[in-house]
């Protein structure tokens, strides 16, 4: 039961007493009190406190949840076979990993459009240029088939770099070893911008990458560090599953399906023990080695034994923290973060008339707006059928924050694409992405530090919201992780095999010697290697002209 003190004549304010108490009802905040509450009950004081105002109410379109009867439905071998192709699917992607597990553990269940998007389809891709010419592509984008020899080679090449690259930091590194460590700061404080410059030769192979980069982290290359950037690759376990592929995570970030129902759910299930609460002005140590949050009135102060910061980094700028709990190094970390921006679009038809085509509506394109679209696939889980067809997909974000609506040039590259039946529209809506914080160039090191640590200083920072809407897989691993940590500093004997599996997803990362090998030749290396060597051999022939005179 969590204790409250009434107010005192000296302080005039109430204290409310938790063992734990999670501020900020993000989803990584939700995973942690709805973990533990499902472990603990009443045995432990939990508290969340909710400073984000009036909850928003969520959508519950096209959703289903299974019962008792239709369980009775399924023969328990077909429900066998079921799990264990989701949990095959599982094993080597992150996203699908955390999504399966948790979907399973609500009942909720999640489509196959957003668990397998590589099912093929015989129906062709689209792929624009900067001039506006399209190209079809048979196949996946990050094939390249829709370029030329050498930019297809090219980029072939950067992504199993990018690969091997990602295998050596994630699978090989070595704390120990000064070599690696200097690798790692190198990759920290490089942009991806410079590494595209310095590894690509042509515009359209560097633009390609710019645009995957900015879908992925929702800002522009300039901003982001290779080491940052190679770890969105570990989670999907290859560079080449962000533009299609198993792009589980991109998808559920334009579509929100299971964001939405494991949010719903798992709020439920904790609404008794959530609090509103007003701006904290202070958290600082308090006697008997617990944390006190200080509110700005004064009226109500809570006092805990954990406090986890389920907060979003911009909104630690307004609460001040005592030295002790948060280093100013790592305050500025956080609070020099960088939020990602993303937009997406929804145009609906009448007919899905780029099936009648021969085209699957998926789209590419580094002109813009549009960058990226597929066909809204159909979220029913209940077989029922759709009335419209809809193109969905992220728009190109302008950095002045300048942004109107993309409507008529969105038409306009949808008419260019597929011939004038793109003009005649039913709706069309875009909707602004709050896309995950990306930590400055030189940053993610120590942000990792902070954020990957058991619980230290009264303080659990796992739960450090910087994962927005862009990436909810990881969102529900870092509640995952802040649960595990609060856990083995309050119960370590409350540990379960299950729980420690989940934390430690499998990943599959496969690699071939002589790919790696072949990973370093480029265009560019190359040229420098003529160079050097035509350098190195007129200096030979100079010099040997030179003695033989002499």
């Amino acid at each position: 039961m969590v204790k409250k003190t009434p107010k005192s004549l000296n302080s005039g304010s109430n204290n409310i007493q938790a063992d734990v108490i999670i501020l900020g009802c993000s989803l990584p905040g939700i995973v942690i009190a709805h973990k533990l509450k499902k472990k603990f009950g009443n045995t432990m004081d939990i508290v969340v406190l909710d400073m984000s105002g009036t909850p928003k109410m969520v959508s519950k379109c096209n959703v289903s949840f299974l019962t008792e009867d239709d369980d009775d439905d399924e023969s328990e071998e077909e429900k066998d076979e079921e799990e264990c192709k989701t949990e095959i699917h599982a094993s080597d992607n992150m996203a699908r990993h955390f999504l399966t597990k948790y979907a399973r553990e609500l009942n909720i269940p999640i489509p196959d459009c957003i668990l397998e998007p590589c099912r093929k389809l015989n129906l062709n891709k689209l792929f624009q240029h900067t001039n506006g010419s399209t190209v079809e592509c048979p196949s996946d984008f990050h094939d390249f088939t829709y370029l030329n020899f050498t930019e297809k080679f090219e980029l072939n090449q950067f992504q199993a770099r990018l690969d091997h690259s990602m295998r050596n930091i994630y699978l090989n590194f070595k704390e120990d070893n000064e070599n690696e460590r200097n690798l790692l700061l190198h990759y920290d404080r490089t942009t991806m911008e410079q590494h595209i410059c310095d590894s690509l030769l042509f515009s359209t192979s560097r633009d390609i990458m710019r645009t995957t980069v900015r879908l992925v982290c929702g800002v522009p290359a300039d901003s982001v560090s290779v080491l940052f950037y190679l770890h969105q690759c570990y989670r999907t376990n290859s560079s080449k599953n962000h533009l299609d592929g198993d792009n589980t995570r991109l998808r559920e970030k334009l579509l929100g399906y299971c964001r939405k129902r494991l949010v719903s759910q798992m709020q439920q299930s904790i609404e008794e023990i959530t609090l509103p609460v007003k701006h904290i002005k202070e958290i600082r140590t308090y006697s008997n080695k617990q944390v006190i949050l200080m509110t700005m009135m004064g009226e109500t102060n809570y006092i805990c034994n954990l406090l986890a910061m389920a907060l979003r980094p911009d909104e630690l700028h307004n609460i001040q923290v005592e030295d002790q709990l948060l280093s100013k190094r790592d305050a500025d970390i956080a609070g020099a973060m960088r939020r990602g921006r993303a937009k997406k679009f929804e145009i609906e038809y009448e007919n899905n008339f780029w099936a009648d085509q021969g085209y699957s509506g998926e789209i590419l394109s580094i002109k813009g707006p549009i960058i990226w679209a597929m066909e809204k696939p159909n979220l029913s889980t209940t077989g029922s059928s759709r009335r419209y067809f809809s193109l969905v997909g992220y728009l190109k974000v302008k950095d002045n924050g300048k942004d109107v609506s993309n409507k008529a040039a969105v038409v306009e590259q949808l008419v260019k694409l597929f011939g004038p039946e793109a003009e005649s529209t039913i709706s069309y809506r875009e909707t602004e992405i709050e896309d995950m914080f990306v930590p400055r160039c030189g940053d993610y090191v120590a942000l990792r530090r902070l954020t990957g640590q058991v619980s230290r200083n009264y303080l659990e920072w796992s739960a450090l919201d910087i994962f927005g809407d862009g990436d909810v897989a990881s969102a529900l691993q870092a509640g995952h992780a802040a649960y595990l940590h609060l856990l083995t500093s309050l119960r370590p004997q409350a540990q379960t095999y299950e729980d420690l599996t989940t934390a430690s997803w499998p990943i599959i990362l496969n690699s071939n010697a002589v790919e790696d090998v072949l990973s370093y030749v480029n265009y560019k290396r190359s040229m420098k290697i003529v160079f050097y060597t035509a350098v190195l051999f007129i200096g030979i022939r100079l010099l040997r002209g030179y003695m033989q005179r002499g």
